[in-house]
């Protein structure tokens, strides 16, 4: 039986094998060198927390709006690519004393990052975030169980975080496909933040009364982009006719 399964299924033994589970560190000069959960708890010094990030590949670990919301604060992060490992580490959920915690966790649970009393110049003003977080609601209904502005996101215009994002992408992997649409988000109750600093969302308060049509489908498209960004859409080929749907509308008067 693989490592990772065996410490899911496995609970008595997780403190035994759990020292061999191994992630990258892109903090580390050697970007291909493994470090594993020993070698990072015998140096760490401040924090009691091990913050992890699960992708399939490097560059797009890097890239992820989930990343950038720790990055910025010159936090560690550890970079997992095997799909089972962030179960693994879902389910270890502690170890030498060090709580496991994903960055999407993190990030869901920051109710700091709701604060908005000090947006800056460059953002929607509070009202209009209040406004436009409700009218995004409105227009994905069925879909995103609450909206909401976060200040952690700088070059990310959303995203889409969940309760627990390593089982919810074991969830789409292995049983999605038996569950209708609304079904699927029923279960996986996302919840959609955006970032109020960002040109594009700046641009769908906008459209919201000049283009409602536009509007909408600019944000049902922001939507299923954050879905497939966080692993949650088994097959993004599914969004080719809303790409288009919304591009058409775009150049309606060009």
């Amino acid at each position: 039986m693989p490592l990772s399964r065996t410490i899911c299924l496995k609970y008595s033994v997780r403190g035994k094998i759990a020292p061999n589970c191994s992630c990258l560190n892109p903090r580390t000069r050697n970007k291909a060198k493994k470090v594993s959960l020993s070698e990072y708890t015998e140096r760490a010094k401040d924090s009691r927390t091990i913050f992890y990030l699960a992708a399939p590949s490097r560059s797009l670990a890097e890239a992820s709006p989930y990343y950038e919301s720790l990055k910025s604060k010159h936090q560690e992060v550890l970079f997992c690519y095997e799909p089972y490992d962030e179960l693994v580490l879902m389910q270890l959920q502690q170890f030498k004393g060090f709580k496991l915690v994903s960055v999407e966790k993190d990030m869901r649970d920051d109710k700091a990052a709701n604060d908005l009393s000090n947006l800056g110049e460059d953002s929607l003003k509070r009202s209009e975030v209040n406004e436009l977080s409700e009218w995004i609601k409105s227009k994905l209904s069925g879909k995103a169980v609450d909206v909401n502005a976060t200040t952690r996101l700088e070059n990310h215009p959303c995203v889409v975080t969940v309760e627990e994002m390593a089982a919810a992408r074991h969830f789409i992997r292995t049983q999605s496909h038996q569950l209708s649409e609304d079904r699927r988000y029923a279960i996986l109750q996302p919840k959609f933040e955006i970032n109020p600093r960002h040109p594009i969302i700046k641009k769908l308060h906008k459209l919201m009364t000049s283009d409602p049509h536009l509007a909408e489908l600019l944000a049902n498209q922001l939507f299923a982009n954050s879905m497939v960004g966080a692993g949650l859409v088994e097959d993004p080929r599914v969004l080719l006719t809303s790409i288009n749907a919304l591009l058409t509308k775009a150049l309606e008067k060009h």
